[in-house]
């Protein structure tokens, strides 16, 4: 990518976030460091955050403290994130399910990343056990209802972004374009 093209985006972002959102495995975790690093921005994958501050895995908030809990925490470090300038940041899933997150959502750019089914269930079946919401489950269809209990809400977003087999690489080139468009409306 031409470096003056990205210098003219990050001058316009003004220092503004920009929020991956999407279903368990789209991509999230591996392509915001790479937008991060083409737009000179710091990367927060906000699952980790959550884990550091709870001093246990997502897994574990989830089976020890319920879901209520995580959400809570995942609340509670959006607003601290969105003090800061000039991040990218991962969301978990269902960050979207919380109205009062939209607020701070809204404050960023929302990028929805809409990974193609088959192989978010490819990348998801190596993963069940760290995946409280699908761990002991029928992985297909509790995907599929989770996905259409949130399509509605993650439509939402600013930019939507449909990815099949695409390189980390390319998805988060195209997600610079896509935002190179939507700053400049």
């Amino acid at each position: 990518m031409d470096s003056t093209f990205i210098k003219n985006i990050i001058k316009r972002l003004g220092g503004r976030s920009i929020f991956l959102i999407g279903m368990m495995g789209c991509g999230k975790s591996h392509t915001g460091p790479k937008i991060a690093e083409i737009l000179e921005y710091k990367f927060i994958d906000l699952d980790n955050v959550i884990e550091k501050i709870a001093k246990k895995s997502i897994d574990n908030i989830f089976s020890q403290d319920g879901e209520t809990i995580f959400r809570d925490l995942e609340t509670q470090c959006l607003k601290e994130a969105i003090k800061l300038p000039s991040l990218v940041i991962s969301t978990g899933g269902g960050i979207i399910e919380k109205s009062q997150n939209w607020g701070i959502l809204r404050q960023g750019i929302i990028v929805w990343i809409k990974l193609e089914k088959q192989t978010a269930l490819e990348r998801l079946r190596g993963e069940i056990d760290k995946r409280p919401l699908i761990k002991g489950k029928n992985i297909d269809q509790i995907y599929t209802q989770i996905f259409n209990s949130r399509k509605e809400l993650y439509s939402q977003a600013d930019i939507k972004i449909d990815v099949f087999r695409q390189s980390v690489e390319e998805v988060a080139q195209e997600i610079i374009f896509e935002i190179n468009k939507k700053i400049n409306t």
